[in-house]
């Protein structure tokens, strides 16, 4: 899983090869859904909605360091550089993550109906204080829509799926006008 999110550039190889081990079916196994496929959704799962979370910190703890009146310039500069560059590497996680997640889908590992219920709808209610979308999950969106796009909407053939396709569509596309 580490290495399908950090190496984006593979995403699809990897989602291939989980595809393949997801379809193993081991001597005795009654299951439905394979045990690695449900504990490879689940960790994508909880890597999608932790990142928020972590993303969370690592701005409050930049707030904190910009309020505190103890530290040298020199000092201030270097933690703030840590800060950054850690929140450099939940972004490229989160992007990593999101990449695989449509590649998964692409394979028919989840649903039309999770993409757009959990991922879609979940980063578009992503706001700041303001009401604001940030350009990280501009970016996100973009680069869900990208490896998911076509495929997703040709999947949304009832009335609901392709009614909150075009809301979610038509709100990601107002983003770029409010920009």
């Amino acid at each position: 899983f580490e290495k399908a999110v950090l190496e984006p550039a593979f995403s699809q190889t990897y989602a291939n090869l989980c595809k393949i081990m997801s379809s193993i079916k081991f001597p005795g196994e009654q299951q439905k859904i394979s045990p690695f496929r449900k504990t490879l959704l689940n960790r994508c799962q909880k890597e999608f909605f932790r990142e928020k979370t972590d993303e969370e910190a690592v701005l409050k703890k930049i707030d904190e360091l910009n309020a505190r009146t103890d530290l040298t310039e020199n000092q201030r500069t270097i933690e703030m550089e840590d800060l950054l560059y850690q929140r450099s590497k939940l972004k490229k996680k989160m992007l990593g993550n999101i990449n695989f997640i449509g590649e998964l889908f692409n394979l028919g590992m989840l649903s039309s109906k999770i993409i757009l219920t959990q991922c879609i709808v979940n980063l578009l209610g992503k706001r700041d204080q303001q009401g604001k979308v940030d350009d990280e999950v501009v970016e996100c969106l973009s680069k869900l829509y990208t490896t998911v796009g076509k495929k997703l909407e040709d999947e949304c053939n009832d009335e609901v799926k392709k009614n909150m396709f075009d809301k979610t569509w038509n709100e990601f596309k107002g983003l770029a006008i409010d920009a």
